[in-house]
């Protein structure tokens, strides 16, 4: 009987064991996945990875609100291409392409990013020198005849969109959320 009693005793301590080692690499496993998906590549790699599937003139790029992908939005050869890029890997998880009735103005677009317009880095640039902030969104955009690069930044003080005219890079509009203010 004792030794029922021992053998028993033994085999409970070494299942007891390897759960409780099983239970400590799954919680370190769920850690280093919660770690991965936290981590976030900027707008910059997301529009270099889409543009590497599709290499065309890049109309958009945005991080989805709750998402856990950048949009990138591509025209090429009078189609726009939809191709959304993980946030945490820059892998291509969907592209879509699009014949839509906006063909005039996607054939205006990459007429304008041929040299029209300064590059979007430069646009990026000169929003840098107004707003500090990580570019969540930015979009070659015409209006009113004029070509604009229109991008939205989360700021320490909140969301901030800056409107910069692409043809002399002057920047036309520039709002920020103040969030010290919204308790007044």
């Amino acid at each position: 009987m004792k030794k029922m009693v021992t053998i028993t005793l033994a085999a409970a301590m070494v299942l007891g064991g390897s759960v409780a080692i099983n239970h400590s690499f799954a919680k370190e496993d769920n850690q280093t996945k919660a770690e991965q998906t936290t981590k976030q590549i900027g707008i910059e790699e997301a529009k270099a990875a889409a543009l590497e599937k599709v290499n065309g003139t890049v109309e958009s790029v945005e991080l989805e609100d709750g998402q856990s992908y950048y949009e990138v939005d591509i025209i090429k050869d009078q189609k726009e291409f939809d191709i959304k890029v993980d946030a945490a890997s820059a892998e291509i998880l969907k592209v879509e392409e699009n014949r839509n009735d906006d063909d005039d103005d996607d054939r205006e677009l990459e007429a304008a990013a041929k040299g029209a317009v300064i590059s979007e880095d430069e646009a990026v640039a000169i929003a840098k020198k107004n707003i500090t902030g990580e570019i969540v969104k930015i979009e070659l955009d015409e209006d009113d005849g004029r070509f604009e690069y229109e991008m939205e930044l989360n700021t320490s003080n909140g969301e901030a969109e800056i409107t910069i005219d692409a043809t002399s890079g002057k920047v036309l509009e520039l709002e920020q959320d103040d969030d010290d203010n919204d308790d007044d």
